[in-house]
């Protein structure tokens, strides 16, 4: 049986300490990349952990918040963690309202790329941090509810090999990435983020397919039910508040594409008309 390490984690202000068991010594050095700006250092080793990851039978099996998970290969298993950790430091995130997508500043603008599972986010972060801007947190969201500014969120930008070849870059050529098929993970301190604090929107994006590319401007009705919709907590009211007061006042855009290098080319305009501004 292999020896098994524990992890400590606490959301900044938050009200626990999460503790993760990891008997799987081959994953260890990215796991300790995972969220490097919430671990815990001299913490009591006792009590229950939040989530435990085996190698059982040359397979890996994690328990979590949300469920039991088998993963045959690497790539697979540290997507099971990073999920369970996520929705549990989530959970302990205090009054934000959460909201399924991702932020990138340039300069003083920040844009939201907001969208389902398998919309292009991740794979559109990391082109655009290629391309100069900085990544402030992808796959979830956190708003301030009083001014609707958006708080960094410290997950590592994860992309799918297939998402790699839509952008025409191998996992070598990325700055301080790590490839564990079929995933790359670029850590937080690789995308230089987040060191700058909160920021307030500039655009949100909406992402959609399609079979030909444009960018529609969104009215405050329309971008208000978007935004609803992508939402990953349920207070209702809290939620509803914010969010109209966001949908108000930042200009919402529905970016309708087919292809990733046409959906990244329109977002690289906007970086490049945005810093004149």
């Amino acid at each position: 049986m292999s020896a098994a390490s524990i992890l400590h984690y606490r959301f900044p202000r938050g009200r626990r300490t999460l503790r993760a068991r990891v008997a799987a010594p081959e994953l260890s050095p990215l796991l300790e990349s995972f969220y490097r700006g919430y671990r815990c250092h001299d913490v009591e080793a006792d009590g229950p952990c939040t989530i435990s990851l085996n190698r059982e039978n040359g397979s890996y099996r994690l328990a979590g918040p949300s469920g039991d998970w088998r993963a045959e290969d690497v790539g697979e298993a540290l997507l099971y963690y990073e999920s369970e950790l996520t929705g549990a430091l989530l959970e302990d995130a205090g009054a934000f309202v959460h909201l399924h997508g991702a932020a990138l500043s340039h300069g003083s603008r920040c844009l939201l790329l907001v969208g389902p599972s398998g919309a292009g986010k991740s794979t559109l972060t990391l082109g655009l941090h290629l391309g100069g801007m900085k990544a402030l947190a992808d796959d979830a969201l956190l708003i301030e509810p009083g001014i609707g500014r958006v708080h960094p969120f410290e997950r590592s930008i994860r992309v799918h090999r297939a998402g790699l070849d839509e952008l025409g870059v191998e996992p070598e050529a990325v700055p301080g990435a790590r490839y564990c098929a079929p995933y790359l993970w670029l850590p937080p301190q690789g995308a230089e983020a987040p060191d700058s604090g909160p920021q307030q929107p500039a655009a949100i994006t909406f992402l959609a397919s399609s079979e030909r590319t444009r960018l529609v401007r969104l009215g405050a009705t329309e971008t208000l039910k978007e935004l609803l919709i992508a939402r990953l907590s349920r207070s209702a009211g809290r939620d509803f508040e914010c969010l109209a007061r966001l949908a108000g006042k930042v200009p919402g855009y529905r970016l309708e594409y087919g292809r990733l290098s046409e959906a990244l080319s329109e977002l690289q305009r906007w970086s490049e008309v945005s810093s004149g501004l």
